[in-house]
């Protein structure tokens, strides 16, 4: 094996990479462009969603309480402190919420004023259709509404009778952040950013691996690629370094589109969930030290593929073996998604894919520790070793090479 024939080997690959433009397009432009867009739509739609959720929640009264004094207490007292909530006029108030003109309605019972005056409690049914999110956000939103009204009698009730209302509360809690101020509170961001990194980096070599083996072997132009100087180790390596390039390329096209989407929205980050970059202090050493063991990930499952790519008889085979890889990514990031810098256990810095998750949300977090950095850079560098041992112990049985 001869650094030269690898660097020979390597220049050929790219090359082959760069001219296939439907691998460059489908993998590089398009995820650059589509993934920002989409978080920009969806956060557009559900920042959307949400205002008008909040805003202008049509409330009609039911047919038996449609009343003038019903409709002046709903009106006067219960809604008074909520002018996001309107009372219209229904005909039918069931189908109006069918065709989406009120969103909830309010029935108050009959005996309301009797039991109100004898301090009694009154019973109001707020009708809503659930199969609607924004009948099923107007109930509750009204639910708060009724709960003031509430709160509002008992404390007449309590002065009427010449008490202190202050006795109603024998017990006050108050929130105080403790927090240092370089623990940012960037739980979108943590269950988000993290996740994506480490799945994109570990599939973001597939192309080019299922291309530079099972296509050669498809194209036939495999097997005199081995008649030439380079021995199979300097393919090998050749090979391997170009599908961990290009999957580094991929992550860093995708990166930059977040960036710019970013730009245009930055609460497109979070899919368009308020959570902006508050409090984080990153430590030079410790980014280092995430980078690495991002490398090494991305190191490890370019040798994986190589790996499958060279087992496969054909193209088609190939990308069947390395679909199974998205699988085997998305199941650990998904499993840690909701996991906070303050959860992370060293378990998850020694196992692949989940000790980068860990280590990025270790960053975002302002948790640094790093023990499980190093750990986690150990037992990646460990992974590195074995995947490219086995790709290499493949590349040695003609029985695999010559598969077709």
């Amino acid at each position: 094996m001869k650094l030269k024939h690898v660097m020979i080997v390597l220049k050929k690959e790219i090359k082959d990479l760069i001219r296939d433009r439907r691998t460059i397009i489908s993998s590089i432009v398009l995820p650059m462009i589509l993934i920002p867009l989409i978080n920009i739509v969806m956060g557009g739609s559900i920042q959307k969603l949400e205002k008008d959720m909040n805003e202008n929640v049509t409330v009609a009264l039911s047919q038996s309480s449609n009343t003038a004094e019903v409709r002046e207490l709903v009106r006067d007292r219960i809604l008074s402190k909520n002018p996001n909530i309107v009372l219209v006029d229904a005909d039918d108030p069931a189908r109006a919420i069918e065709n989406d003109e009120i969103r909830c309605i309010i029935d108050v019972e009959n005996t309301y004023a009797e039991k109100l005056n004898k301090g009694q409690p009154i019973k109001i049914t707020l009708q809503y259709d659930e199969s609607k999110t924004k009948s099923q956000a107007a109930a509750e939103i009204v639910s708060m509404a009724v709960g003031e009204f509430s709160a509002e009698v008992v404390e007449e009730r309590i002065v009427a009778m010449g008490f202190d209302p202050a006795i109603l509360q024998p017990v006050q809690v108050e929130w105080e952040n403790i927090a240092p101020a370089d623990k940012g509170n960037n739980m979108m961001l943590e269950m988000l950013l993290p996740f994506l990194i480490s799945m994109l980096i570990a599939i973001g070599g597939i192309p080019a691996a299922t291309d530079l083996v099972a296509g050669e072997k498809e194209r036939n132009t495999f097997e005199p690629l081995l008649t030439t100087l380079p021995d199979r180790g300097s393919l090998l390596l050749g090979k391997y370094f170009a599908v961990t390039l290009f999957s580094f390329v991929s992550l860093v096209a995708i990166l930059v589109g977040l960036a710019i989407g970013y730009m245009v929205n930055p609460n497109s980050l979070t899919v368009g969930i308020d959570s902006g970059l508050q409090g984080i202090m990153l430590d030079p050493l410790a980014i280092v030290l995430a980078l690495l063991i991002t490398i090494a990930l991305g190191m490890t499952f370019s040798g994986i593929q190589i790996a499958l790519s060279t087992i496969a008889k054909s193209y088609k085979e190939a990308q069947t073996y390395l679909s199974f890889l998205m699988l085997a990514t998305m199941v650990p990031g998904y499993a840690t998604m909701f996991t906070q810098a303050t959860d992370l256990s060293p378990v998850m810095f020694a196992l692949p894919v989940m000790n980068t998750v860990a280590a990025f949300k270790m960053l975002l977090g302002g948790r640094i520790d790093y023990f499980n950095l190093v750990l986690a850079l150990g037992t990646s560098i460990v992974f590195v070793a074995v995947t490219l041992a086995f790709a290499a112990s493949l590349f040695k049985k003609e029985k695999v090479m010559f598969r077709n």
